[in-house]
């Protein structure tokens, strides 16, 4: 079972570690550095799927959302180079030391290039053909997650985005969390839940805020309420949902459920 006052506190405790990027990935020959950015104590989406439409915007299906320090670099290379060799050099350094893959893509698998772009990572040069993208994204066994991204924009040069983030969440805890989305779309939910592997069953951790009429509280159950009705049934016996209110808004965001996976 996992222990509710552990993840709890998990959620809500940071260490206050100084950043130092820990990136020791070798660049592509002849890679230019466009810019870098870093940033300690950033909340950051780790994506763990495709990209899609969600309501009025865009973003993957699954997320890992988390604070960590923040550190990201974008490169460009000349319009000479071949994409599935600037891929695989970054690819074979990103999986060394027994680092886990959570998620891989390419091409039109991975979805709307311009959203990816624009609306994930916001920046503009990020921006190419559908066809010609790339997305990795790994973990090792320190909670330090790695994003890489690249592409080959209309001029030619090819674009790499590279981030990583290392947690500051509590450490040793039974929380890791595997998904996370918008607690109101539930057909999302359905189709996560619906996935799980035969006889895995999850928490699912619900965030919510006060409003004139409902106090946090009142607005985290009037959200479960509606989740279990929107799943059925079936999909209800498989996880358990806990109303955290506003008390983990901070990492979790609002309106939100995170997902953990009940140990077996």
């Amino acid at each position: 079972m996992v222990k509710f006052r552990g993840i709890l506190c998990s959620l809500l405790l940071a260490s206050s570690a100084s950043f130092a990027a820990s990136l020791d990935i070798e660049p592509y020959r002849d890679a230019q550095l466009v810019k870098s950015y870093s940033k300690a104590e950033e909340l950051v989406e780790i994506p763990l799927s495709k990209i899609r439409r969600a309501g009025s915007g865009w973003e993957p299906e699954s997320v890992i959302r988390l604070k960590g320090d923040y550190f990201s670099s974008l490169y460009k290379v000349n319009r000479n180079a071949l994409l599935p060799d600037v891929y695989e050099h970054y690819r074979e350094q990103m999986l060394l030391d027994g680092r886990t893959v959570l998620f891989e893509c390419e091409s039109r698998s991975c979805g709307s290039s311009n959203a990816w772009a624009n609306n994930f990572f916001k920046d503009y040069l990020l921006y190419g053909a559908d066809q010609s993208q790339y997305l990795l994204v790994v973990q090792n066994q320190q909670d330090i997650y790695q994003v890489l991204y690249l592409n080959r924009r209309g001029a030619g040069d090819v674009m790499i985005r590279l981030d990583e983030v290392k947690s500051t969440e509590a450490q040793d805890t039974e929380l890791n969390i595997i998904a996370q989305m918008d607690v109101r779309d539930i057909p999302r939910i359905r189709r996560f839940i619906n996935d799980l592997p035969s006889g895995q069953n999850v928490v699912g951790f619900v965030t919510s805020e006060k409003s004139n009429i409902f106090s946090a509280i009142e607005a985290g159950d009037r959200l479960i309420s509606e989740v279990s009705a929107g799943i059925g049934e079936r999909l209800q016996s498989r996880v358990r949902f806990i109303n955290l209110a506003d008390l983990g808004r901070e990492a979790l965001g609002v309106n939100r459920i995170s997902f953990v996976y009940v140990r077996r």
